[in-house]
């Protein structure tokens, strides 16, 4: 009876086992046939004006219908619909094959003709100076195409690989002056050009005729032999470049010295046969295009006049109030000495310690604009006392830094004693004094602001006085006359003050000065002359 009840048992379960695996198999199939068919779209790809045609289900994004047919897209094709669009119904997918291309070629840069007037040849007579050049110009440009149709092309680089040589023709021109002796050697710049003349006016010859020369500095050496200057840059990163010329080598070329950004000042180091003392800026963006670093860097040059060191003797410095702007130096005339000026004061640059040494504070000028004043300074010719222009507050102006009024003092640079010279001459006064005399006699001349209260924008007399700052009288222009620009009065090389001349620049001309007679003699007559030297 048990065994029959065992085999009852086994015979059930097996029974319940299938009809179980039964009912799940009949729930699959229903849950299957439950399912709803996901409805399909039509879908053409037009790749190029190559059309595909293909069916998708509704959901599909864009970039997968592309990726099922193995369409590959470039970094600049369009797509549209976009690659992220999300299939609803029948649409039309347009790719667009974008082609990037770039491509180089040169053309000619034609030469400029430039002329110099030459007051030493006869009127209208022409040399050729300089044979003019062509240069090349490589220019690269970027042609994009949409499935092979020209859409833009545009440059995206141009290089000068070849610079243009200008022809330069010399053109006579008839001087209605008559020759002048000349003491030494003196060098100017005409129309961006460097010129030189020795023994009387007539005798002059052209040393640079490039036109680049920008005015920032230009010096000769104290013996003559030597033309420091400074001139634009063909690199947009710089503002100019210091060069040098030996005057002694007719064929020399000039030499660049690897020193750039010169604003404020470079001039020779007395007391060494070829050394050069110059202060940098670093070039802005903003006005005024610079960024002063109130340095001083010594330059030391071989016999050739290539650098051989350069040795920093000032570090780069804020420079005090307005420091952006810079700072001035100033060599006594025995050379021992350096005085500096910037914005708020004027001192010594003690060179042992390489720092400032300041003398006298001096007021700021508040200018409103995108310039700073920084006052004149000279020496008096015995390297005791330096002459620099004080700017006066004043009840009227609630700032002080606004005030228009600036008076000419000295001070002794051993006991720091002040002396009060004329007053409201104007901000942009400078002195200079003229060599001694075997009486230890001396005159002092300096520029006087026409119109004092604005004298930002004034024309300036020359003035002359006794050192003591008595007997001040007009020297040039008379009265009623045009007044000279800003500028650093220049004596003539010579021993007895009798016989100095003081040179200064006239309405493009050079003009010497008679400062005992108050007469001037006109030098040039070209009215292009920005800058000279004289030694």
């Amino acid at each position: 009876m048990l065994k029959i009840t065992k085999i009852f048992i086994h015979s059930l379960s097996k029974f319940l086992a299938l009809v179980i695996c039964a009912f799940l198999f009949l729930l699959i199939i229903t849950a299957c046939e439950n399912q709803p068919n996901i409805p399909l779209v039509n879908v053409a790809i037009n790749d190029n004006e190559k059309v595909i045609m293909l069916q998708t289900e509704i959901g599909t994004t864009v970039q997968s219908i592309l990726a099922s047919q193995n369409i590959s897209l470039n970094q600049f094709d369009k797509v549209s619909p976009d690659l992220f669009s999300v299939v609803t119904e029948s649409i039309t997918i347009k790719i667009i094959r974008v082609e990037e291309i770039f491509e180089t070629e040169e053309i000619s840069i034609p030469y400029e003709q430039q002329t110099v007037r030459n007051e030493s040849l006869p009127e209208k007579q022409t040399i050729l100076v300089q044979t003019g050049t062509n240069g090349v110009r490589e220019i690269t440009y970027r042609t994009l195409l949409e499935n092979g149709n020209l859409i833009s092309r545009s440059v995206v680089r141009q290089v000068d690989t070849v610079l243009p040589k200008p022809e330069i023709i010399m053109i006579g021109i008839q001087s209605p002056f008559s020759p002048v002796r000349i003491e030494g050697t003196l060098a100017y710049i005409s129309a961006g050009n460097a010129w030189i003349m020795k023994e009387d006016s007539a005798n002059r010859m052209p040393l640079i005729t490039t036109g680049d020369l920008d005015g920032r500095i230009f010096s000769l050496s104290d013996n003559g032999k030597w033309l420091l200057f400074t001139r634009t840059s063909k690199d947009p990163q710089k503002i100019n470049e210091l060069w040098l010329l030996n005057l002694t080598d007719v064929d020399t070329q000039p030499i660049y010295l690897k020193v750039d950004n010169i604003i404020h000042f470079a001039e020779w180091m007395p007391g060494y046969t070829l050394s050069v003392l110059v202060s940098t800026v670093e070039k802005r963006e903003v006005a005024p295009g610079w960024q002063a670093n109130n340095n001083l860097i010594k330059l030391t040059l071989g016999a050739n006049g290539n650098l051989i060191k350069q040795e920093n003797i000032l570090e780069s410095n804020s420079g005090g109030i307005y420091g952006w702007w810079g700072t001035s130096f100033k060599y006594s005339p025995d050379g021992e000495k350096l005085a500096f000026s910037r914005p708020d004061s004027i001192g010594l640059v003690d060179t042992e310690n390489n720092e400032l040494s300041v003398l006298q504070n001096t007021i700021p000028f508040q200018t409103g604009s995108e310039w700073a004043w920084v006052s004149p300074i000279s020496w008096s010719p015995e390297n005791q006392f330096i002459y620099f222009v004080d700017h006066q507050s004043d009840t009227l102006f609630t700032n002080s830094e606004s005030s228009p009024f600036f008076n000419l003092k000295s001070i002794n640079i051993d006991t720091h004693q002040v002396l009060t010279g004329p007053k409201n001459v104007g901000m942009f006064s400078s002195t200079s004094s003229s060599p001694i005399s075997e009486n230890n006699h001396f005159r002092i001349v300096f520029l006087q602001a026409i119109f004092p209260e604005n004298s930002d924008t004034s024309r300036y007399r020359v003035m002359s006085m006794d050192r003591d700052g008595s007997n001040s009288e007009i020297v040039f222009p008379k009265e009623g006359n045009q007044g000279l620009d800003p500028q650093t009065i220049v004596w003539e090389p010579c021993q007895k003050e009798i016989q100095c001349m003081a040179g200064v620049l006239y309405q493009g001309n050079i003009l010497l000065l008679d400062i005992y007679e108050k007469s001037s003699t006109q030098l040039t007559g070209d009215g292009l002359v920005t800058g000279f030297s004289w030694k």
